[in-house]
């Protein structure tokens, strides 16, 4: 799972949150579970749309104030920055990736499943470099926990 770090003082407007239910404290490292709905889940076809989706996740976040307990339901804040830099890792750059495998691949031999083909196993190595580079990607990304008012 990702290891996040805390950041004070952040405001509540600049930022993204989901609330989450603290699963385990391990030392300063709490990790908080929260159910992750795709876009789609405020459709209100949703119900006859097997497209919608719903995923736990987990969030490993180091917080030496020991004000938490398990069980206790908790807001986890992203700034919106850091948002943004996720779905560009995630979204916008395995497409660019792929997009580009695709056209080079066309203009060049211009067998369209052979395109398809490179493009689609482009990703492989774009994920695997992603996997491998997981711990400064946890750098980069700084969640805050907060008790619910």
């Amino acid at each position: 799972m990702w290891g996040f770090e805390r950041v004070k003082n952040m405001p509540d407007n600049a930022s993204v949150e989901h609330l989450g239910k603290i699963e385990s404290i391990d030392g300063h490292q709490v990790r908080v579970g929260f159910i992750s709905h795709s876009a789609c889940s405020g459709c209100h076809a949703r119900g006859a749309c097997s497209l919608s989706e719903v995923d736990n996740k987990y969030v490993d976040i180091i917080d030496d104030s020991e004000h938490y307990k398990v069980g206790e339901s908790v807001k986890i804040l992203l700034h919106r920055n850091e948002g943004f830099k996720a779905l560009f890792y995630g979204y916008l750059l395995p497409f660019i990736v792929l997009l580009s495998a695709l056209l080079i691949t066309h203009v060049s031999t211009g067998r369209e499943g052979l395109s398809g083909l490179v493009g689609v196993g482009s990703l492989i190595p774009y994920y695997a470099i992603l996997y491998w580079q997981r711990e400064k990607l946890k750098q980069k990304f700084h969640f805050i926990i907060k008790k619910i008012d």
